[in-house]
């Protein structure tokens, strides 16, 4: 599980039975049926780009890459990452913010998701035009609001996401299919039925997807770990001729 053959499958079947488009799209054609693809970027920017190739290169799709500001595990606004994030946008793919919203106002959220998304763009030097909120179970009323900033598209707006509590209702606008905490939480999407499913947002996280694929939570995060950890000793030593040899040939 959890492998780009296995990322791959769940694309080909979606897009043979739903059309793979664009956010902005579903708001200007207003399609009757429709797929839209979205990948928070949570641990390793490294991981969304080599995702972000397989779907350009691969696939012939582009999707929705979002970007956390404010994130202890990668610097969203570094040199490399930049530069990665760019090379996300030159593939095709849109580039989101995604935004832990703290405990504030509807004006004071507004104009705190304004504020970040103008400070990736002027980083990134490409308009960011689509934002998706983070930890959503902390805050579920934030996405009860369907919060509207002005010409940014919320990708838990009404017309991507269909927003309850408790139990099921009957009839869903729009089935959310997430691989949230490295598990299908909503379902696996392999396992749609087609003749009941006509729009989907698919959330996935590039971190959960490696070339092999890895099942459980504790060897992903290992692996995970040991990649930052390399590049934090590269860097380090990038910083300084000081930097001890013997550190440096434990990578790899």
């Amino acid at each position: 599980m959890f492998s780009y053959n296995e990322f791959k499958n769940i694309v080909k079947l979606v897009n043979q039975n739903l059309p793979i488009v664009d956010f902005s799209d579903v708001l200007k054609n207003k399609h009757d049926k429709f797929c839209v693809l979205r990948h928070d970027i949570e641990f390793s920017v490294d991981r969304a780009l080599k995702l972000a190739r397989v779907e350009s290169d691969e696939l012939g799709v582009n999707s929705t890459y979002t970007v956390q500001l404010r994130n202890n595990t990668y610097n969203a606004l570094s040199e490399k990452n930049i530069e990665a994030i760019r090379e996300i946008k030159r593939l095709g793919h849109s580039i989101g913010l995604h935004q832990n919203p703290p405990q504030m106002g509807d004006m004071e959220l507004i104009e705190y998701i304004q504020k970040d998304i103008e400070t990736l763009e002027h980083y990134y030097e490409f308009e960011v035009d689509r934002f998706a909120f983070h930890r959503c179970g902390s805050n579920p009323t934030i996405l009860e609001k369907y919060v509207e900033v002005p010409n940014k598209i919320n990708c838990y707006a009404k017309e991507f996401f269909h927003y309850f509590q408790g139990e099921k209702p009957n009839e869903i606008r729009v089935r959310y299919v997430a691989d949230s905490n490295h598990k299908w939480k909503y379902g696996h999407p392999l396992d749609l039925d087609f003749s009941k499913v006509n729009k989907i947002q698919l959330l996935t996280h590039p971190y959960s997807w490696t070339e092999k694929g890895i099942t459980d939570n504790y060897s992903n995060y290992t692996l995970l770990i040991k990649e930052r950890n390399d590049e934090l000793i590269s860097s380090m030593n990038t910083e300084t001729r000081t930097f001890p040899r013997e550190i440096l040939e434990n990578i790899g």
